[in-house]
């Protein structure tokens, strides 16, 4: 079986900038889509993001369309990655705090017992 390669190849990133600067917009624009981190990884959107702010600027629509969508792909990442996390830490506190109401009798009448017996404790202590 063949091994499944991905539907487009990753772009060179560094090819990529010298087409920045041409006069072509056409050129420019997919010098910019080259950034996006859904191809390139986070950390080549993340040392290039300043080429992507400065396309922001740029005069023609089909560049700052380019930028726009690479920054759109990269908040829609960032916001991804955010939820996973979240959701991770959500149900390890859901997972422990149903684990706190599953205690047995004898569990429960032990904790109680202790209970008091620290209440005294600090009353005897005090007065």
């Amino acid at each position: 079986m063949a091994a499944k390669r991905s539907r487009w190849p990753v772009p060179d990133v560094e090819s990529s900038l010298p087409d920045l600067k041409s006069p072509d917009e056409e050129a420019r624009g997919n010098a910019v889509r080259a950034f996006c981190p859904c191809h390139v990884g986070w950390e080549a959107f993340e040392s290039h993001v300043g080429e992507v702010l400065r396309a922001m600027r740029d005069p023609s629509r089909v560049v700052r369309a380019g930028a726009l969508h690479v920054f759109h792909d990269a908040a829609k990442m960032h916001r991804e990655a955010d939820l996973a996390y979240y959701e991770e830490e959500g149900e390890e506190r859901i997972g422990e705090k149903r684990a706190q109401g599953f205690r047995s009798m004898a569990e429960r009448l032990e904790a109680r017992r202790d209970k008091r017996a620290r209440r005294r404790k600090r009353r005897h202590g005090r007065a």
